[in-house]
């Protein structure tokens, strides 16, 4: 029983060192095992389409059982058509990215009302005017030095 433990782990070990040894490939080697990789694929895909015709065919067995019970009980089957198309509510995964730019002028309106919150409302309109009044002589500066 030894022996037979002791042989498994030296053979393991000794066919890994023969194929990492400069032996090379034989083409009717490379053509057998692309053949079977294509066998495998081919069965793989086989297997796939029955499942799926399995899948639909209990999913029909199930839809009959709940029509029945519908018809049984009179209940009104929720029919809901999905258009993906219309599921722009910015909460899903098919919503519209931001643009850095965006997000930047969200998070600055966001400080300036948390700023002027706590502030009457006229003086936060006045507050509003004034960090607008900076932002503009910036662009009026920047573009006098564009046009000189």
């Amino acid at each position: 029983m030894a022996g037979f433990i002791a042989k498994q782990l030296v053979g393991k070990q000794m066919d890994s060192v023969k194929k990492m040894g400069g032996e090379e490939a034989n083409p009717e080697d490379t053509e057998k095992q692309a053949e079977e990789a294509a066998a495998i694929a081919e069965a793989l895909a086989e297997e796939k389409r029955k499942r799926d015709e399995k899948h639909q065919k209990m999913e029909a067995e199930r839809e009959e059982l709940r029509q029945g019970i519908r018809d049984k009980y009179n209940i009104q089957k929720k029919e809901e058509e999905f258009n993906f198309g219309e599921m722009d509510d910015g909460k899903g995964v098919g919503r519209k990215r931001k643009t850095p730019e965006e997000l930047a002028a969200e998070r600055d309106l966001e400080e300036k009302e948390d700023f002027a919150s706590f502030l009457p409302e006229g003086v936060r309109d006045t507050v509003r005017n004034v960090t607008a009044v900076p932002q503009k002589m910036i662009s009026d500066a920047q573009e006098k030095c564009v046009i000189q």
